[in-house]
């Protein structure tokens, strides 16, 4: 992944739902556990690295921290944000897999996971790990907005949409997801317009950017 987790590169037609500019980042230990023990110095180390976006640095410590401990899964998630930062995802794929083996309670990895796993184009993988995300955490808006966009990409559109209206009830104020379930009205055939039009400007007065094919498809009568 690149540093953000937008999970469309799309820009030709207003068709693809779009991501939030947030870092996962380094999982928290709420639920994943512990690093290893006596590996405080190298976790620091780490952590730093990766504020800087040092990924050789945190590579290299979170390495140091695996032969000391080679099945923590803390570990091998944070070993896996910090490919999915690098731009690395079948690394970042198969570090998130091998945690979640270990650690199945990981919510964020799962939702890593399926962004990864995404971006390779493995729409279903992404759909499994998606899923177990929000089974994990029903109320994380971010989980159901991006799995809308890999059950839109499979063509279940009255899924993704539905996803889409969930994050928005999860949390209303949620740009994004305004922006992408005007995109899934646009694409109805006949479009929507008025139900996108509603969307698309609570999205705007939110703080999403205007996006000209959008406007252009608003003005059709």
């Amino acid at each position: 992944m690149a540093a953000s987790e937008s999970i469309s590169q799309e820009t030709a037609q207003p068709t693809s739902v779009q991501g939030d500019p947030v870092e996962l980042g380094i999982p928290k230990q709420e639920k994943t556990g512990q690093l290893p023990a006596l590996t405080t110095a190298l976790s620091e180390r780490a952590t730093q690295a990766f504020g800087k976006k040092d990924w050789k640095t945190a590579r290299e410590a979170y390495l140091e921290m695996l032969k000391e401990e080679p099945r923590n899964a803390l570990t091998l998630a944070n070993l896996g944000a910090v490919e999915q930062q690098d731009g690395k995802l079948k690394e970042a794929q198969s570090y998130f897999s091998r945690a979640l083996l270990i650690n199945p309670g990981l919510q964020q990895t799962w939702t890593a996971l399926g962004l990864v796993s995404y971006e390779l184009g493995d729409s279903y993988y992404a759909v499994s790990a998606l899923t177990r995300a929000i089974h994990e955490d029903p109320t994380d808006a971010r989980a159901h907005n991006y799995l809308a966009a890999a059950v839109k990409r499979l063509g279940w559109l009255d899924a993704a949409e539905a996803e889409l209206r969930r994050a928005i009830e999860l949390y209303p104020e949620y740009a994004n997801a305004h922006f992408n379930l005007a995109l899934m009205y646009l694409d109805r055939k006949p479009p929507a317009i008025e139900l996108a039009r509603r969307h698309y400007e609570t999205a705007l007065s939110l703080g999403s950017g205007r996006d000209e094919l959008v406007d252009e498809k608003l003005k059709k009568p």
